[in-house]
């Protein structure tokens, strides 16, 4: 071959045209799937208005407040990370003590659930990115996927007591609607001059009207506080639960402070179940009781719902068996126990004369019915 011809072929090689590996090299890179370079979480969509969203969800411990935006009643906080874990409440100026706040049992996707001041920790049990809604109007919240919108419920009836610490409404209340108790002039408990009991499809709500004397000389005492019981009997028969103190057996006590230090505090209070021993169902905090006194006076509410819920809570969590569910149903029977100085006896309502019955002024649930 001449050198020409050489020269020639050296010249063809070098014309050709370059390999195609980097160019496929660079379309792999082109189409990488989309979750190979997912998009950065900008946190939530926060608003101007009084009202915001705290708790303990995006790493936070109920130290960051997220504000919400505001379109007439109703108020949201969009694209919040949640996990199944987390937990959160609404409250307004970004405080607690005296300022509103909200919480209440979550129920569905989506869903309006019922809300209201001192309310239980708001938990979900979701994990992904929602829309946090609060409607005013209502008193509810919603947990919406993103971008979807809320599916109100009709609001229940206004409650005929508010426990506030006016005591007015329940002198307001119709005959025949609440069930009253009153002190034995013969029992061995001066403490209390009675107690009342009303029950609507939400709550039950409880009143008592203290004897001053005996009030004054428990915020004497050396230990100047007060714890209640209320005991509760949910399925009508008094074979099973406890037996003391009452001249039937009942199944739960709901045991809480109301004094403390001579000056009333606000009721909270643990959920126990009382059919052969102590068994805890429901930790204080949770919004299961609420009360407040003045004066001589002081009311509480139960909420039925978050009440019957710790029941099943705890049967799928085989705390207590199956056979002892006994939730809370539209007929009930309840009393109360007063304790002072530490855990003195103080009242035991309802009572009665120490020469009927037991002999030790032992008296009968009061029987409610719930109004509708």
């Amino acid at each position: 071959m001449t050198i020409l011809a050489i020269f020639a072929m050296v010249g063809f090689v070098a014309c050709q045209k370059p390999s195609n590996d980097n160019k496929k090299d660079e379309q792999k890179e082109e189409q990488k799937p989309d979750d190979q370079n997912p998009e950065e979480y900008a946190g939530p969509v926060e608003g101007s208005s009084e009202w915001s969203l705290i708790g303990a969800l995006l790493e936070t411990s109920w130290d960051k407040d997220y504000v919400m935006a505001a379109d007439g009643d109703i108020y949201v906080v969009k694209n919040v990370k949640l996990a199944a874990a987390d937990e959160f409440k609404i409250r307004k100026d970004k405080a607690w003590g005296d300022s509103p706040n909200r919480g209440g049992v979550y129920a569905e996707l989506g869903k309006g659930f019922a809300v209201e001041h001192n309310g239980p920790n708001i938990k979900p049990g979701l994990d992904g990115i929602y829309d946090i809604y609060y409607n005013a109007a209502k008193e509810q919240m919603a947990v919406c996927a993103k971008d979807a919108a809320p599916q109100w419920a009709d609001a229940p009836a206004a409650a005929k007591i508010a426990v506030d610490g006016d005591f007015a409404d329940w002198s307001a209340l119709e005959a025949g609607t609440f069930k009253k108790a009153v002190n034995d002039p013969d029992s061995p408990w001066p403490g209390v001059a009675e107690i009342r009991c009303y029950a609507d499809a939400n709550y039950v709500f409880y009143y008592m009207k203290f004897d001053e004397e005996s009030l004054q000389e428990c915020k004497d005492a050396d230990t100047p506080a007060m714890h209640i019981r209320l005991c509760i009997n949910t399925d009508g028969e008094y074979e099973s639960g406890y037996t003391s103190y009452f001249l039937e057996g009942y199944d739960f006590i709901i045991e809480g402070q109301i004094m403390d230090a001579g000056e009333w505090v606000e009721y909270d209070g643990t959920l126990h179940q009382r059919i052969g021993g102590w068994v805890e169902l429901l930790a204080p905090e949770n919004g299961l009781v609420y009360g407040v006194g003045k004066g001589n006076e002081f009311e509480i509410s139960l909420d039925r719902a978050l009440f019957n819920k710790a029941i099943d809570d705890a049967v799928a969590a085989g705390t207590i068996d199956a056979a002892d569910k006994k939730p809370m149903g539209d007929e009930f029977q309840t009393g109360i126990r007063f304790y002072c100085n530490g855990w003195d006896e103080f009242s035991n309502m309802p009572n009665s004369s120490i020469e009927e019955e037991a002999g030790n002024g032992w008296g009968y649930l009061m029987r409610i019915k719930t109004n509708k």
